[in-house]
C-alpha cells in the first residue's frame, strides 16, 4: 500500500465547519429586519435582504441570516432601508411545519474593497521598500 492509498482511506470529519466553502459578497438592502436568540442563546437577526445579481438589471430578494461573531460585525451598520456590503456563504434551509426548505444566505462578515484591507496595504509597503 501506498502513502497516497493510506491517505484516502482517512475518515470524513464529522464537523461540517471543516469542509472548504466558497464565500461570495455581496451589496444588500435589508428590509423587515427580526431580532431573536436561538436555543444556545446566540443573538441572532435574519432579514429579507434586497440584491442585485451579476448581469441582472432588477433586484432579488432573499432571506439572509448572521448571528455570533458576524453579527456583531455587522450590529452598527445595520438598519432597514440602507445597503450594507458584506460576504457569506449560500445555505438549504430545512423545512419545519410553518415552512418550506429553502435557501439562506449566511452572513460571515462585513466585504471591505481590496484597497481598503490591511493586509493588501501591508503587502503593498513591502514591495515599495524592497
Amino acid at each position: 500500500m501506498t502513502n497516497a492509498a493510506v491517505a484516502s482511506n482517512v475518515a470524513p470529519v464529522a464537523n461540517d465547519n471543516a469542509q472548504k466553502q466558497r464565500t461570495y459578497p455581496r451589496m444588500v438592502t435589508p428590509k423587515a429586519i427580526k431580532e431573536g436568540s436561538n436555543k444556545n442563546g446566540t443573538p441572532f437577526v435574519s432579514f429579507i435582504g434586497e440584491y442585485t445579481r451579476r448581469g441582472a438589471s432588477k433586484p432579488s430578494t432573499m432571506l439572509h441570516t448572521a448571528s455570533g461573531k458576524s453579527l456583531a460585525a455587522i450590529k452598527d451598520q445595520l438598519k432597514e432601508g440602507q445597503p450594507i456590503r458584506v460576504f457569506g456563504v449560500f445555505e438549504t434551509m430545512p423545512a419545519t411545519e410553518e415552512r418550506t426548505e429553502g435557501q439562506v444566505f449566511r452572513i460571515i462578515g462585513l466585504s471591505t474593497p481590496r484597497e481598503a484591507a490591511p493586509e493588501a496595504a501591508d503587502q503593498a509597503e513591502m514591495k515599495e521598500a524592497a
